[in-house]
C-alpha cells in the first residue's frame, strides 16, 4: 500500500505539472492505434459518419477537441502531422470490425505492416486493445501478442524510442459501468491485458537493450482521477458529456468522458501530460516504477481469477 501511494503521488504530480514545450527530441511522432489516437482517418473514410458528432465538434476526432498525442507533440515542440498518424477509430490489435466500409479501416498490425516508417529519430506510439475486449475477446494473450509483434516489427526496422500506453479499466466506462458482471469481467480483462503487456515490454527490453521502451500507465492515472476528481479539475468522472447532437453538458472540461467510451479533451490533456513526463529527457519517468511492479504478475494467474459468470461479458457486450 505504501508503494502504491508513492507511485500515485508521482503520477498526480506528473499529470498536474505545467507542460512546457522543449526542443524537439523526436522527429516525427509516428502513431499506430485506434480512436483514442485517431486524428480523423475514420471520419474521412466514412464520409464523417463515424464518429456521429463530427459535424458538432469538427476535425473528426473521437472527442471534443485535441487528443493526447496532439498535446504531447505540442509539448515536445513538434508539429502534429496526420501523415505519420495511422491510428483509426474502431481498430483492434489485429483488424477492424468495420473494414467493409473502407479499405483504409485497418487494425494495428496492418497499420504497422502497411506503413513502414523506419526513422530512428522518431517517437513511435503503439496503443490499442480496448476494441478487442469490447468486441468480445476474452483471452488477453491474443491482443498482447498482437501488440508485442507490432512492437517487435518496429524494432526490427530500427525504431529506438517506443511509447506503449496500457488500458484504463474498461468496466468503468459510461457505457459499461452499470453492467454488473460485465463490468467486473471487463476490468479483469483490463488487468490481464496490462499485466501481460508489462511483462512483454520487460522481455523486449531484455533482448533489445539499445531501444527505449516506455510503458505509459494510463490505468493508474484514470484510477486516481476517479478517486480524486476535484484534484484534476473534474466534477463528473462517471457520465458522458455528449448525449446527442442537441444535448451536450454545459461544461465539457469538467467531465472526464466525452461519450460512452472516449475521454474529453481535458482527459486527453492529462494523458498527454503523463506521456510528456515519461519521454522527456528533462524529467523523471514515474510510469517506469509502476511498470516494474505490474510486470511481476502473470496472465496465468489472471485466467484463474476469471470466473465463468464474468465471461458473460462477451455475449452481453456483443449484443449491446
Amino acid at each position: 500500500m505504501k508503494r502504491f501511494s508513492i507511485v500515485c503521488g508521482l503520477i498526480l504530480a506528473a499529470t498536474l505539472a505545467p507542460m512546457q514545450a522543449i526542443a524537439a527530441t523526436f522527429r516525427p511522432i509516428v502513431v499506430y492505434g485506434d480512436s483514442l489516437s485517431d486524428l480523423g482517418r475514420a471520419s474521412a473514410a466514412t464520409g464523417r459518419a463515424v464518429p456521429d458528432y463530427s459535424s458538432l465538434v469538427g476535425g473528426g476526432r473521437f472527442s471534443n477537441g485535441p487528443l493526447w498525442v496532439e498535446y504531447l507533440a505540442d509539448s515536445l515542440g513538434i508539429t502534429t502531422t496526420p501523415s505519420t498518424n495511422f491510428a483509426v477509430g474502431g481498430a483492434t490489435t489485429s483488424g477492424h470490425p468495420q473494414n467493409n466500409l473502407s479499405p483504409s479501416l485497418i487494425g494495428i498490425e496492418q497499420q504497422v505492416n502497411n506503413n513502414s516508417v523506419s526513422d530512428p529519430n522518431a517517437l513511435y506510439i503503439v496503443w490499442g486493445g480496448a476494441n478487442d475486449y469490447l468486441g468480445g475477446i476474452t483471452d488477453p494473450t491474443v491482443p498482447v501478442n498482437n501488440l508485442t509483434g507490432a512492437i517487435a516489427t518496429l524494432i526490427a526496422r530500427g525504431a529506438k524510442n517506443i511509447l506503449v500506453p496500457n488500458l484504463a479499466n474498461l468496466g468503468d466506462l459510461p457505457s459499461t459501468s452499470n453492467l454488473g458482471a460485465v463490468s467486473s469481467g471487463l476490468n479483469l480483462l483490463t488487468q490481464g491485458h496490462n499485466t501481460g503487456l508489462a511483462a512483454s515490454i520487460n522481455a523486449l527490453r531484455q533482448v533489445n537493450p539499445t531501444v527505449t521502451l516506455t510503458l505509459l500507465d494510463v490505468n493508474s492515472l484514470f484510477e486516481q482521477v476517479v478517486k480524486n476528481p476535484s484534484s484534476f479539475g473534474f466534477t463528473n468522472v462517471t457520465d458522458k458529456c455528449f448525449i446527442n447532437t442537441t444535448t451536450v453538458c454545459t461544461d465539457p472540461n469538467s467531465y472526464l468522458f466525452w461519450d460512452d467510451i472516449h475521454p474529453t479533451t481535458a482527459g486527453h490533456r492529462l494523458i498527454g501530460n503523463l506521456a510528456f513526463n515519461a519521454v522527456s529527457p528533462s524529467v523523471p519517468e514515474p510510469t517506469t516504477i509502476l511498470g516494474s511492479i505490474v510486470a511481476g504478475g502473470s496472465i496465468i494467474a489472471f485466467k484463474r481469477k476469471l470466473k465463468s459468470s464474468q465471461l458473460k461479458a462477451k455475449m452481453l457486450v456483443e449484443s449491446d
